[in-house]
């Protein structure tokens, strides 16, 4: 199942940026043809909710061109601490999703 074809990081410097810049995507709709659809802020959800400790503010949107196809995304907004805490354990995420040894690069 794939719900973002198309993803966006924004990184943040600290948690009131991080708000207004979702708070700018929900008001500037009109403005941008993103339509918000959905938002997921894992800084909410218990420890038990949320993978490997990572949270972000995830948004789902759908822009519509003027022949009326659609594409959805999703805007990944983080806090620059925990986003570079991420970029350090990549590694370590693949491992841990790896199927066999030969799948880690």
């Amino acid at each position: 199942n794939v719900m973002d074809p198309i993803r966006l990081s924004i990184v943040c410097s600290g948690p009131k940026h991080l708000l207004q810049t979702v708070r700018w995507f929900v008001t500037a709709q009109a403005q941008t043809g993103l339509v918000v659809t959905r938002i997921k802020n894992k800084f909410l959800l218990p420890e038990s909710e949320v993978q490997d400790g990572y949270r972000d503010v995830a948004l789902n949107v759908i822009f519509e061109d003027a022949s009326g196809l659609k594409i959805i995304g999703e805007i990944q907004v983080h806090d620059r601490q925990v986003h570079d805490l991420k970029l350090r354990m990549h590694k370590l995420y693949k491992v841990k999703r790896a199927n066999n040894s030969s799948s880690i690069a």
